[in-house]
């Protein structure tokens, strides 16, 4: 069965109890590393792509070469979208965008790390407008994103999320968290075991520098070790060859830790590692690292003893 009242615009299948958006015009906003490879994946057959980035030729750019897209220099270009999608810096770049775009009749999807208190604020607004709002943060950084292969926290009203499967289902794997702010929440949780892993493997590795190790025979330990990881996998030979290129860039994990501190403070949660991790990150952006890959708190580690990362031999 073929209907378009959940949503004006698009073709939509009746599926039981909800409807599924089959042929949709999707608008997307903010095409930064992670964002401009999401919005490749976000179109299935038949759809339309409307790209918006604050660096007009970004959009230009990518829109080139999608079939179906175009781009808009300006906010009110997503009119005709049916769903869009905001992938920026930080909760005040995600408020400022959210409260230009058009609202009425419209899905509105927050893929970004943001506040939970600023979760809630988007929902009012959106609502207010005429809109829907769903919170679902990526968990994954940009080869999980280059592949489809990222995590979805999605939050909100299941039935609007159930709308969205097919574009969610080109960009990973989807949890449903719970209502307006669970994403958001579930997200800092995710990045504080992230920031803290990443510092521990560093603190691990500086260590077993200073000790004057052989750092292939350190690897070989904990690739042989019960706690290796896939995470580990994917750093541990790039920190160790001093490939710093941002996977995921060490200012926005810093930004992240002080929304995780920030909500622990609002909910009364203790989490001392999480200051000291804040610190650290900061100290490191501060140092020059800041648009390094966040295992780039290796490289900082090792210049407070003034000296280079060891190199593994080639």
């Amino acid at each position: 069965m073929v209907d378009s009242s959940p949503i004006s615009g698009g073709h939509h299948i009746y599926l039981g109890e909800h409807y599924v958006i089959r042929f949709m015009k999707i608008g997307f906003a903010g095409l930064g590393l992670m964002g401009s490879r999401i919005a490749k994946r976000l179109p299935g057959p038949g759809d339309e792509l409307i790209l918006w980035d604050r660096t007009h030729s970004k959009a230009l750019d990518l829109a080139s070469g999608i079939p179906g897209s175009s781009a808009t220099s300006d906010l009110r270009g997503m009119e005709p979208a049916d769903v869009v999608f905001v992938m920026v810096r930080d909760s005040p770049a995600t408020l400022s965008v959210v409260s230009a775009i058009p609202k009425t009749g419209k899905i509105i999807v927050n893929l970004a790390t943001i506040l939970p208190s600023d979760s809630l604020q988007i929902l009012s607004a959106v609502e207010s407008g005429g809109g829907r709002f769903v919170d679902a943060p990526v968990v994954g950084s940009t080869p999980a994103a280059e592949e489809g292969k990222l995590l979805v926290l999605a939050s909100g009203d299941e039935n609007v999320i159930r709308e969205l499967e097919p574009p969610l289902s080109r960009i990973g794997a989807s949890i449903y968290m719970g209502p307006v702010p669970s994403g958001a929440y579930a997200k800092l949780t995710a990045n504080l075991i992230l920031s803290e892993v990443t510092e521990a493997l560093a603190e691990a590795l500086e260590f077993a520098g200073r000790a004057g190790l052989d750092m292939g025979k350190v690897a070989a330990v904990i690739n042989a070790s019960p706690y290796r990881n896939a995470y580990f996998d994917l750093k541990l030979d790039r920190m160790l060859r001093g490939e710093f290129s941002p996977q995921f860039p060490l200012d926005l994990m810093h930004k992240d830790l002080k929304y995780v501190t920030r909500s622990a403070q609002d909910l009364g949660a203790y989490i001392p590692l999480a200051a000291l991790a804040e610190q650290v990150f900061g100290d490191a952006e501060r140092a020059g690292c800041a648009r390094d890959d966040l295992s780039a708190v290796y490289r900082f580690l090792e210049s407070c003893c003034g000296r280079a990362p060891p190199r593994v031999n080639e």
